[in-house]
């Protein structure tokens, strides 16, 4: 073989080794994003963060002193006596008012006409026309450790629970007074909310949850709170 055919022999042999070089390195890089995109597709998405437990207040009056939805005038009485602050709600204007020997507990004065609620959900409100408040002025704002009412998830089916705060002397679990009756979405009794609610800044608020007719108590999710 002449010398020129060896040098051509040579060249040839020099860029068949970078072609499979090249090769190589391709199909490493391809097969490197092929894993990539497969195993982005199969990484299941990043959990969502807990909804954290809601608070709120009651404003029953409008700026006109008209009620505001969802409440309307369930009963009216023309006199009642205001002579103290609620028990059960710790907004610093809600009132315990009196009524022929009878408790309503919280209630809202507006110039002199009193408005009272069962819970923040209940559409029938009490109306005092002449309502004579007595109570002190607001005192500074302390929230309470056990709120008015409660919104929770059944721990069995997982499904709402309305529970309004009960007043008054309560029957006790594990030392621990029954501070609220819970609802299901059809308005029948369930259970009782048990002690004072666990707060957290970073997920959902806990309480202890009581089923109706059952000796079980566990800690469920608090989903909103109002004070």
């Amino acid at each position: 073989m002449s010398e020129d055919s060896q040098r051509q022999e040579a060249s040839r042999r020099w860029w068949q080794h970078l072609w499979v070089w090249f090769a190589g390195l391709l199909a490493a890089i391809v097969s490197g994003i092929v894993v990539v995109w497969v195993t982005g597709l199969l990484e299941p998405d990043p959990p969502p963060p807990p909804r954290l437990t809601s608070e709120r207040y009651v404003r029953p009056f409008s700026r006109d002193g008209e009620l505001q939805n969802p409440y309307r005038e369930a009963r009216t009485f023309e006199t009642g006596e205001c002579p103290n602050r609620s028990l059960l709600s710790s907004d610093p204007e809600a009132l315990r008012c009196h009524v022929k020997h009878t408790v309503h507990d919280p209630c809202w004065d507006n110039a002199g006409t009193a408005v009272c609620l069962a819970s923040p959900w209940g559409p029938d409100a009490i109306v005092i026309q002449q309502a004579t408040v007595t109570a002190g002025p607001p005192p500074t704002q302390i929230l309470r450790a056990v709120p008015w009412s409660l919104e929770i998830r059944d721990p069995a089916s997982g499904s709402t629970l309305r529970c309004a705060g009960v007043p008054g002397a309560q029957s006790t679990v594990a030392g621990k007074r029954v501070n609220w009756e819970c609802n299901n979405e059809d308005g029948r009794p369930v259970g009782s909310g048990v002690g004072a609610p666990a707060r957290s800044d970073v997920k959902p608020w806990t309480v202890l949850y009581n089923p109706k007719d059952s000796s079980e108590v566990r800690r469920t999710d608090v989903l909103t709170v109002w004070y």
